[in-house]
């Protein structure tokens, strides 16, 4: 017999069926309000592995409260049956839209990126690690006009908390098109994990299909622990480098390698947009087709519906309101059992239906950091517990502490060359460590970092409209500024003296264009993209001279080392080192090198036994 009702919800129809149970479309008999209803199997009613993982979901989700988030709204027991209620949106998942003909652009990418991003940033900051992100449990809302609105993150169904040993070792769960190669090999998973599937899930948006999917489970799997993910500008055209470079970040195999936090996310999303707001300008003017809103026309718009993924349950809970409203009263009497603001139970003799206020929320985030002090008669079992809370906060504590200054510091010094491409570091290393010694320097870099950003992004964006008709034309003044970029790929000395001229030219115009006055701002820029080119090419000769005299000292035979030291001699000196501060070490070490090269000489025509002073140096 189909189920009917539970608790106070009386069900009007199904929104999706699955593995571990079904979920409805239920109206709140007191409230008129309409929710959805997730229930357990009653095959599993008895079945701890199951019922865990469906507490697991409660307990997570009553700690989150945000936007970007399902919400839920109550729970409870009854004939043995557990069962939430959530938020209801009338809307699709990502994936649904995908299948219905829905073509994702990089600018929705972008907003899909942000939105998730958020809600990651609350659920991490509340200790909760998603780990099954995927198109199916990602939920784009819709206005009462039917248009896209934001994204919702649900199915928190094998959600981990920080210090938390649920789920770990051989159990591996998630679904592996989108899981991190960390959780794919049944190692501990970390908020990076999901920062890894988010990844995976921008790149089969974008592209239509998930970066490592094979043919088979063996196939998968190797893609993803072994195989380098692939770029998404090799299989989608197009893509901005910055999109690009974003998705390839988020999915470095090593954890260490990748966007550290999902605020570190949101920052660079920032960036990205700031970036790429003329460039979007350009692409639009480059695809008549496209209407206003920046959608494809002939694809089709995202149908009001609600969400239901056939494969698995884990994909069906989408039930949200539009406008959600916490209910109020239970509508089934007062539980027997336990406090309003306790979790869930494993007990399965008792009914039970809990409301979920926010008061509520806020006793179990705070239960997270704060225990309650425990009873004396069982201070041998709280010392433990204590023990095992005090390890599980110091792991989240760390997760969240910002990288030491010498490590950051040498990410930063490795990328002097390419100090846009660190502005991240550099920015965690000026909030944390202002005070330290090196600080001064990490201004400069991130100065300089920022220039080659702006002008590495204009002129991407001009090169991009140099050929477009219409409004999209070139000014005057940007048509010379691409010149002079032009000319600093094969004469960089030149392109700095006719830049230098440009801003004299424009620096006191106050008649310019917006367009005109980033055209000014850039060649700006350009100074210290130009001083930072020949730093980086004065560092990396010094740090090659230094490394070649080194190990050239280390030599026990001067005729193994004469060779190098004429060597740095041919190479480096007729170098012009410019007049930077840095300079002054290259010009020392060749005069060095030329002074240990005549000793050695000279000792090379003495009689054996003597041993130039230089070689000891």
């Amino acid at each position: 017999m189909a189920l009917e009702k539970i608790g106070p919800y009386k069900f009007e129809g199904v929104l999706g069926r699955g593995g571990m149970g079904t979920v409805y479309r239920g109206r709140h008999e007191e409230t008129g309000e309409v929710h959805a209803i997730k229930v357990l199997a009653p095959t599993y009613a008895h079945d701890e592995h199951f019922r865990s993982r469906f507490e697991s979901e409660i307990k997570a989700l009553i700690k989150l409260d945000h936007a970007n988030i399902v919400r839920l709204l109550s729970y409870g027991q009854e004939d043995a049956m557990l069962f939430f209620s959530m938020e209801l949106v009338e809307g699709n998942s990502l994936y649904q839209m995908q299948r219905r003909g829905h073509r994702f652009d990089w600018r929705e990418i972008l907003g899909v990126a942000k939105d998730v991003g958020k809600g990651l940033r609350h659920a991490h900051d509340r200790g909760i690690i998603h780990r099954d992100l995927k198109p199916g449990n990602l939920l784009m809302t819709t206005d009462e006009n039917g248009n896209p609105g934001h994204v919702k993150i649900t199915d928190f169904g094998i959600a981990k908390r920080f210090g938390s040993s649920q789920n770990t070792g051989d159990n591996v769960l998630g679904t592996m098109d989108f899981m991190s190669p960390e959780q794919a090999k049944g190692e501990p998973v970390t908020i990076r994990s999901d920062l890894f599937s988010l990844g995976t899930v921008l790149f089969t948006l974008l592209s239509g299909r998930p970066p490592f999917s094979s043919n088979s489970v063996e196939e998968s799997l190797r893609n993803l622990t072994r195989v380098p993910a692939p770029r998404i500008s090799t299989v989608v055209p197009g893509v901005p480098k910055e999109l690009d470079e974003l998705i390839k970040r988020l999915m470095s195999k090593r954890p260490e390698n990748r966007i550290q936090t999902a605020q570190a996310l949101l920052y660079q999303i920032e960036e990205a947009e700031q970036t790429l707001r003329y460039y979007s300008e350009a692409k639009t003017a480059e695809r008549p087709q496209a209407d206003a809103d920046g959608f494809d026309v002939k694809a089709p718009r995202t149908e009001v519906g609600t969400h239901v993924q056939k494969k698995n349950l884990a994909n069906t809970d989408v039930a949200k309101n539009k406008s959600p409203n916490t209910v109020q009263g239970t509508g089934h009497g007062e539980d027997t059992r336990h406090d309003e603001d306790e979790g869930p139970s494993a007990a399965v003799q008792v009914d039970y239906f809990n409301t979920v206020t926010d008061t509520i929320r806020k006793k179990h985030v705070e239960a997270e950091y704060n225990p309650p002090e425990p009873k004396k008669a069982i201070w041998p079992v709280a010392l433990g517990l204590a023990g095992v809370i005090l390890i599980g906060s110091f792991m989240t504590y760390r997760a969240y502490l910002p990288p030491s200054a010498e490590e950051l510091f040498a990410k930063i010094e490795n990328n002097v060359a390419r100090p846009n491409k660190v502005l991240e570091e550099v920015d965690l290393f000026l909030k944390h460590y202002p005070d330290e010694p090196r600080a001064e320097k990490v201004q400069k870099i991130k100065q300089i970092g920022e220039a080659i950003a702006l002008y590495n992004s204009l002129t991407n964006t001009l090169s991009v409209r140099r050929n477009l008709p219409g409004e999209q034309r070139l000014t005057q003044n940007e048509r010379m500024f691409l010149t002079i970029v032009d000319l600093a790929e094969t004469d960089p000395g030149a392109a700095k003296q006719k830049m230098s001229h440009f801003i004299k030219l424009l620096g006191n115009d106050v008649t310019l264009s917006d367009g005109d006055k980033k055209c000014l701002e850039a060649a700006k820029s350009y100074k210290f993209k130009i001083e930072n080119d020949a730093l980086a090419k004065v560092l990396a000769n010094v740090m090659q001279i230094r490394t070649a005299m080194k190990n050239a000292s280390l030599t026990k035979e001067t005729e193994d080392a004469i060779p190098v030291y004429e060597s740095i001699i041919e190479l480096y000196g007729d170098f012009d080192w410019g007049d930077i501060e840095e300079s002054e070490e290259g010009r020392e070490l060749v005069a060095r090198a030329r002074q240990i090269h005549k000793a050695l000489i000279e000792h090379k025509n003495k009689p054996p036994g003597e041993t130039p002073d230089s070689k000891a140096n």
